[in-house]
């Protein structure tokens, strides 16, 4: 009877213990004691507190049965007994002191988890810091009688006691079978609760079990535990309070559930058609503690969608305030398809679009209004990915108020071409202001947080960014750059981005995503669901000018040596297709110094139509070689500059992690005495247009690294672009690959565009450009274009004057016209038509060239019957120039071969461009020769400056 009436004194003593006097007194005991001495004797607090731990776990085994010591009650309970552990006498310090009072707390959460463990009862139970503590805490009037003796006295007088008590606890025998069960389905939901707990604490949310204390009015967001109901008794929804208002709900279910039943739940409260403003609670919450799915009844269409944890109350509280401002299109979503308007009625993205550009914006804005949270978009390299990207960027910042859009990239150099776009991109109704102008952007910073409105940013530095620097951690919850941070994530080469690394980067952020590649994977489609909105391939590409064909030089009977590929997940672009650690074919030893000495012997049959080829490094056309490592590429080096005799500045190594490669990448792009780089990895986001060959010495098994390879060197050139660093070269007209490893061999059938040449042959063996379209309905399409008076202006038709540059820019945006859908034609595919049906002439002395408007000018003369044989416009401009030098000639006024040289290039800019500006004497390849000032020395005897007008007009 005495120590009933102790223990109750005890209960009735402590504001946070005295509950567990019903279920175990020992808990009371050591709660009790942890409670009393924090202050005064923390090292004995402590000591209890591990008590507590002790006594809960074997009350937990008993209860759970033993396979039950798992989950985060248990482990905080593992926790609690190392933090608890006794320490060697001595002053305690305020150290001391603040760590036995945070296991006081840890002690009284614990124990509320078995009290409704227990009970299946959830009483409103809050913990109440003694006046001692003076922790800065809001206190509340607890209603216990004034005890005579203090509560530290009252623990010693049971001490005695204590051993009777624990030999009790220990004799109790397991719980039945049937009771364990329901224990066990009541414990699963309460470990949940014990998360969700956490998850919200962790966003900013003030966990509470009562919603009546004026401690809510202390902060903007209060998650308060729902009331028991009869038949959830241990159910753990919460109520979402901002500034004192209701606005979302809670569905806790235990871990195994399925939580899409809990957001389906009849008569749910919160939908706007239904609740009144004052009690309208749109957001909607369900959780196993792990997995976190939302739906904002303020979208078009409510959905659920897994989230990587709890949005933060200042979040919350600006989608209220948004919701006020515009109740028609109260979230992104509703504003994207309310706000946004479409493609079609943006006369500037019309005239400023290629057409594939064009169909990408326009179908993931179209996808976006769907509701869809991921899309991809396939543009093959070369055509214009950060473009789109950066107008599909501008029209949600304008017009669906997108507050932050994410640009990810993969490589550093991407990353300043991201944000060399955006600096130069200028919107429709800016009045020429420039993108940053009127939008910020900036780049990640891993010590700050972002705060414009465009943020870019490698894949690395984000993933650096959200581990804390600790990779093997995971992705963490970061206060300061929380899931809801951006509106919108745009991820460029996202088939690099979605690999097993960094894919956790798009499942913390609640945004959707848009994808851009050029090499869409079996693994990235997944991740995009499937959904590839927009398809521009390299096939499609080739047909319209965008690309040069491929050609394979291949290279037999070489013995190569295997070699282990480098195990380095920045080096390699990998897929589901390629394994870590296969053996490769690499090209070393003799071997390698037969393969370039081939490679030599054979560029006059990859390049017949080639002048003074076997002049030295000039001939040589601008040449990638793949390696397998630095070692191997050291070797490839002094091989290349054996063979080729020449010194360190005909070929280099460069290094693309570290050692500046931007720098040789610029000096191998505009100089011409750099003709070969040797490379080990990708050469992504690198622009080198004028490159014509690559050579690969190890074999690749990925398809799509494969293709990122090829496509270095199927960028188009401008001819005078190229002349001006390949001294000899017409015009590029296709891309040899080199291939004494017959790497083509895996992805043979994977492009419809590549044709073959033997070693000893000098013709292709195969075929040309397979069209998308039957040349039939190609001529039907574009002749129905012409009859309904589409054609371009009648003087231009008619050729009664020289064009001029507003001439010029007309005919463009006529050609880009035609190539919008729905008839979708360009300048190539429709001349190729007329090539196969025999149409066109062309003069066999000069290569072919991708035709463009001015071409298209020559077919609509055809067909209006002013030319007999539509010819290309770059043989008729030489045609003129050479007709006109005759002239020149028989009048007695001859020309030396250095004015040749600059009539013909000038000839060479006229063809490419439609006109020829004075100012382009200061670009290249002019600048070889001095520019303006070397133009008018050539032709100072002639009167330069009348010269030039005279040619300009006869060419044009």
């Amino acid at each position: 009877m005495a120590v009933e009436e102790a223990l109750e004194e005890l209960a009735a003593a402590s504001a946070n213990f005295g509950f567990l006097l019903p279920l175990e007194p020992l808990l009371l005991v050591y709660g009790a004691g942890a409670e009393a001495d924090a202050h005064a004797r923390p090292k004995r607090s402590l000591a209890q507190a591990r008590q507590f731990a002790e006594v809960l776990t074997a009350e937990s085994v008993r209860l759970l049965g033993p396979d039950s010591t798992d989950g985060p009650v248990h482990r905080a309970l593992a926790e609690l007994r190392r933090s608890g552990a006794p320490t060697p006498d001595g002053e305690a310090g305020p150290d001391d002191r603040s760590h036995a009072q945070r296991l006081v707390r840890y002690c009284f959460d614990l124990g509320v988890w078995y009290f409704r463990l227990r009970t299946g009862v959830r009483d409103a139970l809050s913990f109440v810091p003694p006046t001692e503590w003076d922790d800065g805490s809001p206190r509340r009037h607890v209603a216990i009688w004034e005890p005579v003796i203090d509560l530290a006295t009252r623990v010693a007088l049971l001490d005695e006691y204590v051993p009777v008590l624990r030999r009790t606890f220990d004799r109790r025998t397991p719980a039945e079978t049937a009771t364990r069960a329901s224990l066990e389905t009541r414990s699963a939901l309460l470990e949940a609760e014990w998360c969700v707990a956490d998850l919200l604490t962790e966003a900013g949310w003030a966990v509470r079990d009562d919603s009546d204390g004026p401690h809510d009015l202390l902060v903007r967001g209060v998650a308060v535990r729902g009331a028991a109901q009869p038949d959830r008794a241990a159910g753990a929804d919460y109520v979402l309070r901002i500034d004192g208002r209701p606005v979302g709900t809670v569905e806790v279910r235990p871990r195994g559930k399925d939580l899409r039943t809990a957001l389906a739940r009849p008569g749910e409260a919160g939908t706007p058609s239904t609740a009144s403003a004052e009690r309208r609670m749109p957001y909607t919450y369900a959780t196993d503690g792990v997995r976190v799915l939302f739906r904002n009844g303020d979208d078009p269409e409510p959905r659920y969608r897994e989230i990587f944890s709890f949005h933060q109350p200042d979040t919350v509280a600006r989608w209220l305030r948004e919701a006020v401002a515009d109740p028609q299109a109260p979230t992104f979503q509703g504003r994207v398809r309310r706000r946004l308007p479409d493609l079609n009625d943006d006369g500037y993205a019309q005239r400023f679009l290629r057409s594939w550009q064009y169909d990408a914006v326009r179908e993931f804005e179209n996808s976006l209004r769907r509701g869809e949270r991921r899309a991809m978009v396939q543009i093959a390299l070369g055509g214009g990915r950060v473009v789109t990207a950066v107008t599909a960027a501008y029209r949600l910042l304008r017009h669906a108020r997108a507050r932050r859009i994410l640009f990810l990239v993969d490589r550093v150099d991407l990353e300043r071409q991201a944000l060399a776009t955006f600096a130069a991109y200028s919107g429709p109704d800016e009045d020429g202001r420039k993108f940053t102008e009127s939008y910020r952007v900036e780049r990640l910073n891993s010590d700050s947080v972002p705060s414009k409105e465009v943020v870019v940013s490698t894949v690395q530095r984000l993933h650096k960014v959200l581990t804390g620097g600790k990779p093997a951690s995971g992705i963490r919850y970061r206060p300061d750059l929380p899931p809801e941070f951006f509106d919108l994530i745009i991820a460029d080469d996202c088939h690099r981005s979605v690999s097993s690394r960094w894919r956790a980067l798009f499942d913390y952020f609640d945004a959707p995503v848009l994808g851009l590649t050029a090499t869409p994977t079996d693994q990235a489609l997944k991740v995009f669901q499937g959904n590839l909105v927009s398809s521009y391939t390299f096939a499609d590409a080739v047909a319209d000018g965008g690309a040069v064909d491929i050609t394979i030089y291949r290279i037999g009977d070489l013995a190569t040596r295997p070699e282990w590929a480098a195990n380095t997940l920045e080096e390699l672009d990998l897929d589901a297709k390629e394994n870590l650690g296969h053996r490769r074919s690499v090209v070393s030893g003799q071997a390698l110094y037969t393969a370039l000495t081939a490679f030599k012997e054979g560029l006059p049959s990859m390049f017949p139509e080639r002048e003074w080829l076997g002049s030295g490094d000039v001939a040589l056309p601008k040449t990638v070689v793949y390696a397998a490592d630095d070692r191997h590429a050291d070797e490839v080096v002094d091989a290349l500059r054996a063979v080729f005799g020449q010194g360190p500045d005909f070929c280099q190594k460069v290094k693309l992690n570290g050692g500046s490669p931007h720098l040789w990448l610029s000096q191998f792009r505009n100089t011409v005495e750099l003709r070969v780089i040797v490379v080990v990895g990708l050469l992504t986001g690198a622009d080198i247009p004028a490159v014509e060959c690559l050579l690969f010495l190890q074999d690749v098994k990925s398809s799509n690294r494969y293709f990122q390879m090829l496509a270095v060197g199927t960028r188009p050139i401008a001819s005078t672009e190229l002349r001006a660093v390949t001294p000899g070269a017409s015009a590029k007209t296709h891309c040899v690959v080199v291939d004494p490893v017959d790497v083509t061999r895996h992805h043979a059938g994977q492009s419809s565009t590549m044709r073959k040449q033997g070693r000893d042959k000098d013709e292709y063996e195969a075929s040309a450009v397979v069209s998308t379209v039957d040349d039939a309905e190609v001529l039907e399409r574009w002749r129905s274009f012409l009859r309904a008076d589409n054609g371009p202006a009648r003087e231009l038709i008619t050729g009664t004057r020289a064009l001029t540059g507003g001439d010029v820019q007309m005919l463009r945006s006529w050609a880009e016209s035609l190539a919008r859908p729905p008839r979708r034609l360009t300048a190539e595919r429709i001349w190729s038509a007329y090539e196969r049906v025999g149409v066109t002439v062309s003069d066999p002395r000069r290569p072919r060239t991708p035709k463009g408007p001015m071409d298209l000018l020559a077919l609509v003369r055809y067909e209006a019957g002013l030319e007999p044989h539509p010819r290309p416009y770059r043989d008729q401009v030489f045609e003129r120039l050479d007709a006109w030098i005759d002239h020149q000639e028989r009048r007695g006024r001859s020309f030396d071969s250095d004015q040749v040289w600059w009539m013909e290039h000038i000839a060479d800019g006229t063809a490419a461009n439609g006109h020829f500006a004075a100012a382009s004497l200061d670009a290249v390849p002019f600048t070889l020769k001095g520019g303006t000032s070397g133009f008018l020395r050539a032709f100072c005897e002639h009167g330069a400056v009348r010269l030039l007008d005279e040619l300009r007009s006869v060419l044009a």
